[in-house]
């Protein structure tokens, strides 16, 4: 928009430049010249400079603002030229009177018997309003440059507070600390009025989240402690027995128990954000101490694990992109049918280090690819199954404090993830 609006205010500048200068200056040469060649048109019956109707020996002969001095025999120049002298144009030239201080306009006209005739016009009132519109054609190009250099500063002004809101939004984004505020660089503009107004929602919003996430952490763990007694009361109660009802018990508490308890670890790494424990890590020795935990469940349901792994390293917390990886890899071997197939691979990217999990699960419908990673949350086709709807939640979790890349595709047989983890710091 800066650009276009500076290329038609410079079309703007050259037809008003063309106007001012070159045509009211043609105007102002072409009027000149057709009234003094009028005046030699009607000098033209007389062939003789004796013929015209001049006083005895004066010089010149001044009627209605017209000129007319004849050479001397010799052609000597009138010594009414003996002043400056300039040429309006080829033929034309302009100076001014001695005596009278007026300007003029004139041309030399040559009879048939050779006496010269300086013929010429006062365009003194014409000249003055002729500057008077080259001034005002400059003052207006100058208010034009103006008006543009304004418009570019105010410009600057707002990409600038523009970008400034936009990079901070996207830092609280990407890293989830709603503790950051905009910049405020002024307060006598929309910008400062704006931005201050940003800065209240924030200040509303980490309340808000703040007393959401002590109330969920509240509840987790009052809830965890009585679960905790009640299965082991279901425990002791079920010793001897054995009994299918007592052991769905136990199992029901397990899941409540690892729900409340994934819940807890997801809130305190979004809450703590701590990066203590980052570290360059062997990527490829990571990736193959969570696979080989996995083996036995994958050979349990016949589901072969195809692996291509490299020397990759990477930046970040061990065991939290351990347990990011386990989740992945258990969600991928959960969902794969008996017989299936799971593959892992590694590759790098610039300064990413990139894995791809890819299973022959069936997939899951497009429209649930964008809810995936919400808290309990559950595709249909994932209802029958055993799970409390975080194992994807904590993933996004992790990857989010490691500013990593989680992409997650449909393939032609099942679901694809696709990380990317910075190499080094």
């Amino acid at each position: 928009m800066a650009l276009l609006f500076t290329l038609l205010c410079g079309l703007s500048l050259s037809i008003l430049g063309y106007f001012g200068y070159f045509f009211e200056r043609g105007h102002f040469i072409h009027g000149a010249e057709e009234v003094i060649d009028t005046e030699i048109r009607h000098l033209t019956p007389s062939s003789s400079l004796n013929k015209l109707p001049l006083v005895d020996t004066i010089v010149q002969h001044q009627v209605m603002g017209r000129l007319f001095v004849p050479f001397g025999p010799n052609g000597e120049i009138p010594a009414l030229l003996s002043g400056k002298v300039e040429r309006l144009k080829e033929g034309v030239i302009l100076f001014e009177h001695p005596i009278s201080r007026r300007t003029y306009a004139a041309k030399i006209h040559t009879f048939e018997d050779q006496h010269k005739l300086l013929v010429g016009i006062d365009i003194t009132e014409t000249k003055r309003e002729f500057r008077l519109m080259q001034w005002l054609t400059i003052i207006s190009i100058t208010l034009i440059i103006i008006v543009v250099l304004v418009s570019y500063m105010i410009s600057v002004f707002v990409a600038s507070g523009t970008n400034k809101i936009a990079t901070t939004a996207q830092k609280i984004m990407d890293t989830g600390d709603l503790s950051k505020r905009l910049a405020i660089s002024s307060h006598w503009d929309d910008f400062g009025k704006m931005t201050n107004t940003l800065n209240l929602m924030l200040d509303r919003i980490e309340v808000l989240m703040g007393g959401l996430h002590q109330m969920a952490d509240n509840i987790a763990h009052d809830l965890r402690t009585p679960l905790t007694r009640l299965r082991n009361h279901i425990e002791a109660a079920n010793k001897g027995a054995d009994t299918v009802e007592g052991q769905a018990l136990l199992d029901e508490a397990d899941r409540l128990l690892n729900t409340f308890n994934a819940l807890l670890r997801i809130s305190r790494i979004e809450t703590e954000k701590k990066r203590e424990h980052f570290q360059a890590l062997d990527f490829r020795t990571l990736i193959e101490d969570v696979i080989a935990l996995y083996e036995p469940l994958a050979e349990i349901k016949h589901i072969s694990i195809q692996q291509r792994l490299l020397n990759l390293t990477c930046f970040g917390d061990k065991d939290l992109l351990f347990q990011a990886y386990a989740n992945i890899i258990d969600n991928a071997i959960k969902y794969t049918p008996e017989h299936g197939r799971v593959s892992i691979r590694m590759h790098s990217e610039d300064e990413w280090s990139v894995v791809v999990i890819e299973d022959t699960g069936g997939g899951v419908p497009t429209p649930d690819l964008d809810k995936i990673f919400q808290r309990f949350y559950r595709a249909d086709v994932s209802r029958s199954t055993s799970g409390t709807g975080l194992g994807l939640s904590l993933v996004k979790v992790v990857f989010d404090l490691h500013n990593a890349s989680l992409v997650l595709e449909r393939s032609s047989k099942g679901l694809r993830f696709i990380t990317r983890i910075i190499t080094k710091i």
